[in-house]
This record gives C-alpha cells, structure tokens and sequence, in this order.
C-alpha cells in the first residue's frame, strides 16, 4: 500500500501530539513493507528528502516562536484569512502535484490548521480513497471557542463553508481517538456515525519497546507538555504549594515550554517553590524524565482529546494523577490505573497528590495495573496493526 500521509506540521517542526503521532505512524507503516510520503509545509530540513513534499503553504522554519508569540495569523486582511482557514487553491493545487507524483492507494490526511482541508479536496477530484484523523475538539475552526478573526457577519458563512467541503470531500472514514471524540462530532457536527471509527492513541514507539519497573512510591511529582493555560499549570503549581505545606519533600520537573510571557509568569510563583524548569526536550530526554521521577501530574482543564502522555508515563512505570476532563477517563480508571480529580480543582489534586506520597502500596499498585494496560492494550505494535487495518479497508473503498 502506498499511502500519502498529509499533515500541516511535521517533525522536525513540530507543536504537539498531531504531528508527532503522524510521524510514528509514517515510520511505523514503513517497517510493516508500506511506502509513505509526506506532504507538509515547507522548511529547510526538509531538503533532498525523497520522501517528503514540503509544498503546503505554510512556512514551518519559525513555527515554534510564531505560533507562541504572534501567532500564524492573517496580514493581508480577508483574502489571507479566507485562504488560512477556509480554502487554499495552493494547498489544493499541491495536493493534486503530490498525489499526481507520487501515486497513492491513501490519502491520510492530518491537522488542517492554517492549511484547509483543500487537500482533502484534492484527493476527492483524483479519486483516491481518504481517511482523516481528527484529534482536536473540532473539526471545523469556525466552531472553535476562540474562531479565526473573520468580521463577526461572515463566520457563519465560513463555518458552513468548511462544513460543506468536508462532506464534499467524503472521506472514506475519519478516525478519533476517543468515544469522547466521536460523539462530539456526531452529534455536533454531524459526521456520520457509520463512518467514525474509535483507535485510541498509542504509546510512542520508542517508550513501548524499553524495559521499564513499576515504581513503588516516591515524592518526585513530573508535568509533560506544553506550558499553556489549557493545560492546568497554574492549577498544578498551586496544588504543589498546598501539599508542600505538609511534604516539604516534594519536588516538581516542568518539561516542556510555551509561550514567554505566560511561562515567565509561572517563574515568577514558583520562585518559593522546589519547581525545576527543565524546558522543551527531545524524546531521548523526555524519556529519562520518566525514568527519573515517580508520579506524574496532568492537571488539564480543556477537553483532552485523548492525550498521550499519561499513556507513555503509565508504560514507564508511574502513578499518574489526571483530570476528568474530555477523552482522559478512557486512558485512566480511577483508583486502578490512576487517579481522576475535577480538572481547575487545585485542592483535589493536592489531595491526590499527598494520598500517593503517603501510600507507597496504593501508588505501586497503581503503577503496575497502569503499565500492564498501557503496554499490553496501547503499545505501538498493537496499535499499527489495527490501523493498517483501517487503512486496508479504507484504500479498498470505492
């Protein structure tokens, strides 16, 4: 099977689990005897790949400070606007270049962000079959709490513009990774239920082959992921500040980095506070920060989708401490594979915190029936099977 993998950002330029999920399957596939291309944005790392086509219309060399500081935002008033997030005849002309090249039996097609489902499009007029992973709380920008900064009377237009190019489109299925997810998009957005199929995210490729013990207890509390709002730090700082009141003992590593002001702000609080700021790692550094510490804390106040890092934690041997927001419940049962409190509960968290600190027992037993779900249900070899198989069917659609 050849399969074009379409995604706005690739590794190395790269902001979240989209991308990076994206690449593991693109390798992952390889190694099972499939040809990948990737279509992307442009960037110099990309040069003399034989592999990748950087022709979308987005430049990615400075997409880490753009998208934190200014953010990619139109400059050239309605016609940019229109071609970020409605559709681009570029986006859509590179698709039919790439396809036209390289000749696949599947379109996969990733986060349409800044790029538009045109190539999506693309595939429809070619009449290659095409899946669509959706992995963020809508599938529609214009159906984003914070929307693109269109004049208020032309959203409604936009959104129902997006809207009707995806089911013009008509992929031939979308794939989430949560019940969450596809109910969300079912009944908000009226994907077709028939067409919407469940996989889970898995653990990364890397994490899922190493050799890992369950801890057994321990004051070494660990955050993984981009220091944004949405993402619970603050909640998190101000639950270590309570329980540290009674386990002066406690320490915490922030991995991770986001935009400078924000992350500025968190400094300033911490400065009484054992918080180590370790920065934006690579996945070799990421995985000794798993190995190095003993529960990890992922106190997020958005709907994750189905986030992957309380997976890789739990593979590695951690008590993890989530939210009980969006798709997360799926991934952790409270009080067996993890514990659950009310995501912006600062109190709660601290709670569950201390109640692991003070019960080794409790967070080893945890921490084992966590790793033996997450690496015999979510490894990375179990997971690109049941999405070749996905493929396979998806590539025979007609």
């Amino acid at each position: 099977m050849r399969v074009l993998l379409v995604s706005n950002f690739y590794p190395p330029y790269w902001v979240g689990g989209y991308e990076q999920i994206a690449s593991w399957i693109a390798e992952g596939l390889r190694e099972r005897g499939h040809e990948v291309a990737v279509l992307t944005g442009r960037g110099p790392a990309f040069d003399g790949k034989a592999d990748v086509f950087p022709s979308l219309d987005l430049d990615l060399a400075s997409l880490w400070e753009t998208y934190f500081t200014t953010g990619i935002v139109p400059r050239n008033g309605l016609a940019e606007g229109v071609r970020r997030h409605v559709f681009s005849l570029r986006n859509f002309d590179a698709g039919l270049r790439a396809i036209g090249e390289f000749q696949p039996d599947l379109v996969s097609f990733w986060n349409p962000a800044f790029v538009t489902f045109a190539p999506l499009a693309a595939a429809r007029l070619a009449r290659v079959p095409a899946v669509v992973h959706l992995s963020d709380t809508v599938a529609n920008v214009f159906r984003n709490p914070h929307p693109p900064a269109f004049p208020q009377g032309l959203r409604a237009v936009a959104r129902r513009a997006v809207d009707a190019l995806l089911h013009a489109a008509r992929p031939a299925r979308f794939i989430v990774p949560s019940g969450f997810l596809k109910r969300k998009f079912v009944e908000r957005e009226g994907l077709p239920a028939a067409r919407v199929d469940v996989l889970p995210w898995p653990v990364e490729p890397t994490v899922s082959r190493i050799e890992a013990g369950p801890r057994s207890g321990g004051t070494r509390l660990l955050f993984v992921g981009t220091l944004i709002p949405e993402k619970g730090v603050d909640i998190l700082l101000e639950a270590l500040r309570v329980a540290s009141a009674e386990r002066p003992d406690l320490a915490l590593t922030l991995v991770g980095d986001g935009p400078q002001g924000y992350v500025a702000r968190l400094r300033a609080t911490t400065a009484d506070l054992p918080v180590r700021f370790a920065g934006r790692l690579d996945r070799r550094g990421v995985v000794e920060a798993y190995g190095s510490h003993d529960i990890l804390a992922f106190p997020s106040v958005w709907d994750e989708p189905f986030a992957v890092v309380p997976l890789e934690a739990m593979a590695m041997g951690l008590a993890v401490i989530a939210t009980t927001a969006g798709g997360t419940p799926e991934a952790i049962v409270d009080g067996r594979t993890g514990l659950l409190v009310p995501p912006g509960d600062a109190a709660a968290l601290a709670r569950a915190i201390l109640r692991l600190v003070a019960d080794p027992a409790l967070a080893g037993s945890l921490a084992r029936t966590g790793q033996r779900w997450a690496r015999e249900q979510q490894g990375f070899a179990t997971f690109i099977e049941r999405l070749e198989r996905l493929y396979l069917g998806a590539a025979a659609h007609v």
